[in-house]
């Protein structure tokens, strides 16, 4: 957790360097900056994510010796556990990604159309929040059976 929060942390800080940098350009600037930015983040939490998952597997070889069949069977055991929620979760984050470009496409021919698609974006947001809580439930289930094999393999 505490790489995570240094990441979000700093997360502010960038996307305030990265904006004040553009200088006074017009606003499709802006929208590029800001998706390179998301995308930066992004790519910055999947290799944070990475790393931790590598620093894990190596310290439960360094607890329990290397090549341990107890704990390789755990780990394999938690990620075939994950593959379900985690694509349902992804196809469900695609699925908000895709209304939200359908209902921004729709703005367009509004008068409303700024308002319509800050609308379309806070919906988005709050279909993918759905889709995080929806699969969190069996991660969860994941991460405890991975905890209760690990503990087996240390008894």
């Amino acid at each position: 957790m505490p790489l995570r929060s240094a990441v979000l942390a700093a997360l502010p800080v960038a996307l305030a360097a990265m904006l004040g940098l553009r200088g006074e350009a017009g606003g499709a600037d802006a929208a590029r900056c800001l998706r390179a930015a998301r995308t930066d983040r992004s790519t910055c939490m999947q290799d944070a994510v990475a790393r931790c998952k590598k620093n894990f597997e190596t310290s439960l070889q360094t607890c329990f010796g290397p090549g341990n069949t107890c704990i390789r069977n755990c780990i394999a055991d938690h990620d075939r556990c994950l593959e379900n929620p985690q694509t349902s979760q992804q196809d469900c984050r695609v699925s908000c990604t895709s209304d939200q470009k359908t209902a921004v496409i729709k703005c367009k021919a509004r008068p409303d159309a700024e308002a319509c698609r800050r609308d379309a974006e806070a919906k988005a947001a709050a279909c993918k929040q759905r889709c995080t809580e929806t699969a969190q439930p069996a991660k969860q289930r994941c991460s405890e059976t991975l905890n209760g094999c690990l503990n087996g393999c240390a008894s």
